[in-house]
């Protein structure tokens, strides 16, 4: 066999893959309008392109949608001007939206990474409404399918965790999820395709990057096939959880009686079901009156099987979203918890270097400039970057509605669900002081700093925080 006709079939064998995911998951109809989101990366590229292969035979249209996210300076632009060229060549239909990402973080109170996929996914659904688009087309492959189960694994998970990223979700589709990243880049090599490189992948304070570039390659020195054999996990994870979900859904709306703002769930039949069903239905009871299972933790929804099966009548345990649970006569109650008072709405100065005692919340807390980069052992201190404080530190008690990014965490939480979930008693939490640089929380005083304000090795100059009892 020639060279040539060689590499046609490998080039058939990629569009093939592209073809059966698509088929096997009914991604796309004929007369569909799908959105491309391009970043101009190698994923997106050998997306946009295999598509174009495609759309013919599929009947199916294009447009293509680049998000600058505003992060990544003169790099960010040359990202965006690549993708209109790459767009135009292929006679795509092009679109593209420059974002405020830092600031819509600092007002949101997320991290950037957290950010950039909210603000990218909200334009991109607002491009496929304005155009009727059926389909949102990303670049997702087999490796960061991977990538997904076993940073969910390391966090410690459950089947939902480890089913991964879906293939559909929505208007969402993923062409490339069972294909690998080395024939993704194989497949623009063949047809020469240009795509720029992204150097925050390369930054290993993340941790999908520290599983990409570390743990991921150590394990597969181990087992050449785990990314398959990760991705076949997920398949067969996703398919389990679909079916207990909807096992679970069957006997909440059997065991459970739903008033306004509100879910009870009967504990005489809820008695009656498998473990693996109670922790489900218990799911599915707070995602009513919450809206969404996020930061629901395993810890917390074994003690409310406990507090079913075998608590005292009037407990109650705390939930994420500003919920709680209560142990009455015949039910478990999930409802709104009612409103706190905090303690005091008094700011104090905290000058660098200084410090501010405070008698209400019965802290002197002060601080003093550092070059160090270790972060100190002890709780009641903390090591903060000085480069991200442009201006004067505070110090209050907390308010309704605070919110930070906990080091450690992708995304930001509620102070009050970072509370509940440390397990800090409720008359506790409005004597620990918060310090606060503008409107963004740098440090839970004796429990956690912001991720936004961590030290790096990159760090020139630090802020040593330290709090001592009055």
């Amino acid at each position: 066999m020639s060279s040539t006709s060689s590499s046609k079939d490998k080039d058939a064998g990629f569009l093939e893959q592209v073809q059966e995911a698509v088929d096997a998951h009914r991604m796309i109809a004929a007369g569909d309008l799908l959105i491309v989101a391009i970043s101009g990366g190698p994923d997106s590229t050998a997306l946009l392109h295999a598509l174009v292969q495609l759309r013919s035979k599929l009947r199916f249209r294009l447009r293509a949608a680049h998000v600058n996210h505003g992060i990544r300076g003169a790099d960010a632009e040359a990202d965006a001007k690549a993708a209109a060229a790459f767009a135009r060549k292929l006679n795509v239909p092009f679109h593209q939206h420059r974002a405020d990402v830092p600031g819509y973080a600092e007002t949101r109170g997320l991290s950037l990474e957290a950010a950039a996929r909210e603000v990218r996914y909200q334009w991109l659904e607002s491009v496929a409404s304005r155009f009727r688009a059926r389909r949102i087309a990303t670049g997702h492959t087999a490796d960061d399918q991977a990538e997904t189960v076993l940073l969910n694994l390391l966090r410690g998970t459950g089947p939902r965790g480890l089913a991964g990223v879906p293939p559909v979700r929505g208007r969402i589709i993923r062409p490339l999820i069972g294909i690998t990243r080395g024939d993704v880049r194989r497949y623009c090599e063949k047809h020469q395709l240009t795509y720029q490189t992204d150097e925050s992948n390369q930054d290993l304070s993340f941790a999908r990057n520290r599983i990409r570039h570390e743990i991921l390659p150590s394990l597969q020195r181990l087992q050449p096939g785990l990314v398959g054999n990760l991705c076949r996990l997920a398949e067969i994870m996703r398919g389990e959880d679909d079916f207990m979900s909807e096992q679970a859904e069957n006997a909440l709306r059997g065991a459970a009686s739903q008033r306004p703002g509100e879910v009870g769930v009967l504990l005489s039949l809820f008695g009656a079901l498998p473990p693996a069903l109670q922790r489900r239905v218990l799911r599915a009871a707070i995602a009513r009156v919450k809206g969404d299972e996020l930061d629901i933790e395993l810890e917390r929804v074994e003690a409310l099987v406990q507090l079913a099966l075998v608590g005292r009548t009037g407990a109650v345990i705390e939930l994420p979203g500003g919920l709680r649970a209560e142990r009455t006569y015949g039910e478990l109650v999930i409802a709104p918890a009612p409103a706190e008072k905090a303690l005091t709405d008094e700011e104090w100065l905290l000058p660098v270097p200084g410090e501010v005692s405070i008698a209400e919340l019965g802290f002197r807390i002060a601080a003093k400039r550092s070059r160090a980069k270790r972060p100190p052992p002890n709780p009641m201190a903390a090591l903060v970057n000085a480069a991200k404080i442009p201006g004067p530190l505070t110090v209050r008690s907390r308010r309704r509605g605070d919110r930070f990014r906990p080091v450690g965490m992708r995304g930001s939480v509620k102070l009050q669900d970072f509370f509940v979930n440390a397990k800090v008693p409720r008359a506790e939490r409005d004597r620990i002081p918060l310090v606060l640089s503008g409107d963004g929380i740098v440090w839970v005083v004796g429990h956690r700093i912001s991720g936004d304000f961590r030290v790096t090795e990159k760090t020139r100059r630090s802020i040593r925080l330290e709090a001592t009892r009055l």
